[in-house]
Order: C-alpha cells, then sequence, then structure tokens
C-alpha cells in the first residue's frame, strides 16, 4: 500500500557553501570573507525538513551522487521524511551551491547543478506524486518539471511550481509557460514575478490568475501577498524575528509553513501567517536547515500560541 504523505516535494538536494561579506565585490576586485560555513541545503532539502519539523507528513523527489553525505541522509530520515524517492546516482556529484550574502542581506548564487543537470534523462519518481495530495515542483530542468505536472494532473493531486532563482537562468518564456499552465499555485519573489510577467507578456501580477489559481509572492521585509481568481488580495505582514543571521533557506521555510497550514486545513490567510511566521526562524541562524522550529514554536510566534 501506498504510504500516505501530505507533500510531495521535488527539486535540489545539495550542499551549500554560504559566505557572509559587507559588500558584493566589482568586477575584477575581491571583498573579504567575515563568515563561511558549508551546510546540508538544496531547496528541497530544506522545505522537506522545516515541513517535517511543522508535522507535515513529506515524500522527498531528488537526485543526489554518490559522493551524497551519509549524515545528510541520516538527518532526513531522522526527521521523519519518506526519502523512497531520494535516489542516489552512481558516477555523479551532488549539487553544490555557493550563497553570497552582504550586509543588506541580499544574495548572489553560484549553482554547480552536478546529476540534476541530466534530470531529463531520469526516471519520473512518481512514489512523491503518488504517495502526496499536494506536489511542490520546484528547481530543476524544465523538462522533467513538465513530466512531473503531467504525471502529477493526471492522477488529481494540486500542483504547485515553484522556479526560484532558475526562472532566470534555467527557464525560458516558452518552457515556463508550459509549466506553469499545468499548475494550480505559483510561488515566487518580486524578481521572479516581474521575469514570469516578461515571459507570459502580461503587465500585472492579477493577471497570473487567468493560468493558475493562487499567486504567492514574498516581499522580504515587507510580507507577502496572496492572489486568487475571484477573491479579494491578502497582505500577510512580515514576522519579526529575534535577529537575522542569514536569509538562505526562508523562501522555503515559507513555503514549508503555508503547506503546515494547508494541512490543518486553514484559510489562505491564516496559511500565510503561519508561513511568515516559519521564515522568520530561518533567518535566525546560518543555512536553510540550522533552525527548524517544531509546530507549537510557529503557532505561538504566528497566534500567540493558539491557532483561533
Amino acid at each position: 500500500m501506498t504510504k500516505k504523505n501530505f507533500l510531495g516535494v521535488f527539486g535540489h538536494v545539495a550542499l551549500d557553501t554560504i559566505c557572509s561579506v559587507r559588500r558584493f565585490p566589482k568586477p575584477n576586485t575581491c571583498e573579504a570573507v567575515l563568515a563561511r560555513r558549508i551546510e546540508y541545503g538544496g531547496t528541497a532539502g530544506n522545505l522537506a525538513i522545516f515541513a517535517a519539523s511543522l508535522g507535515v507528513k513529506t515524500a522527498l523527489g531528488s537526485f543526489v551522487g554518490d559522493d551524497f553525505p551519509p549524515a545528510y541522509r541520516n538527518k532526513l530520515e531522522k526527521a521523519g521524511i519518506d526519502l523512497t524517492n531520494l535516489i542516489e546516482v552512481e558516477g555523479e556529484r551532488t549539487s553544490s551551491i555557493i550563497m553570497v550574502s552582504d550586509g543588506l542581506h541580499q544574495q548572489i548564487g553560484y549553482v554547480d547543478q552536478g546529476v540534476m543537470l541530466k534530470q531529463d534523462r531520469m526516471k519520473l519518481l512518481s512514489h512523491a506524486i503518488d504517495s502526496a495530495r499536494i506536489v511542490h515542483v520546484g528547481t530543476g530542468r524544465p523538462g522533467y518539471a513538465r513530466k512531473i505536472c503531467k504525471y502529477a494532473n493526471e492522477n488529481g493531486k494540486v500542483v504547485a511550481f515553484d522556479p526560484a532563482q532558475e526562472i532566470h537562468y534555467v527557464y525560458d518564456a516558452v518552457e515556463f509557460s508550459k509549466v506553469i499552465r499545468q499548475a494550480h499555485i505559483f510561488f515566487c519573489n518580486e524578481s521572479e514575478l516581474k521575469v514570469a510577467l516578461d515571459y507570459l507578456d502580461m503587465n500585472k501580477p492579477e493577471d497570473l490568475l487567468g493560468v493558475v489559481d493562487t499567486v504567492i509572492i514574498t516581499l522580504g521585509k515587507r510580507g507577502s501577498r496572496i492572489l486568487q481568481d475571484g477573491q479579494d488580495e491578502i497582505n500577510i505582514p512580515p514576522c519579526k524575528p529575534k535577529r537575522i543571521v542569514d536569509t538562505t533557506g526562508a523562501g522555503d521555510a515559507y513555503r514549508a509553513g503555508f503547506y503546515a497550514g494547508l494541512d490543518h486545513g486553514f484559510g489562505m490567510e491564516k496559511c500565510g501567517v503561519i508561513a511568515s511566521a516559519a521564515a522568520s526562524f530561518a533567518v535566525e541562524n546560518f543555512g536553510g536547515q540550522t533552525n527548524p522550529p517544531s509546530r507549537d514554536d510557529v503557532w505561538k510566534r504566528a497566534f500567540g500560541g493558539s491557532t483561533a
């Protein structure tokens, strides 16, 4: 019998090198690194860790190389994540990412796709779809994203599309249009929103509701917006963290919080508040997985200890 999960997450499981600098250097110059750490990461890995910490039963669908650290796999297992579709490919290397944050908490990333560059040649990881109610299609090759969406739709799943930074350099207008038109929910930040509108030759965020049912736009320290067809726009205020150390993984934590709200049957506004609270924990430490809160932690920060 297929194990039942609420969420199936597709995207990168990667090793993150996270650096902090005062400012980004100009071309042909250098800048001193103030702090440097190597952390477990990747959009799918981060989201799965946070979702599991919030009590969301989650399946992970991704490919890693034969250099994948056993300690990372153990961490995912201990979190209770369904790893049936975390596939280690012999002779390939695990994806790695260098993220550099400046004093304004802006980020620049350098991605070594590793095995994920060959994702289009890989088999469809159907368990993470079959066992879930919602399928999160994150970073990865556009052709593989189309296959996930097609199979998920044929099997009556809710599809959320979240290309993240890859919308800028992996997708083009044609590929983006093919994938988003198979989704029900679209996640983006402001810069990704601009690219999405350009790709679809649209003028404003509301135009996207002709393609998907729900658009969720994160705005950093200004909170987030939720748009739904035929509904008033919902503006979610930011949730203040105790401190800001590193913004890596904040977006992944936001999405995990949003899914935790959906898992509890909450409406969109309450889901957004939970998402904002979850994201506030992510920025309090280095790395995308180092500070996953419990559901009680997030509920307390979001609602003062109550879900009412």
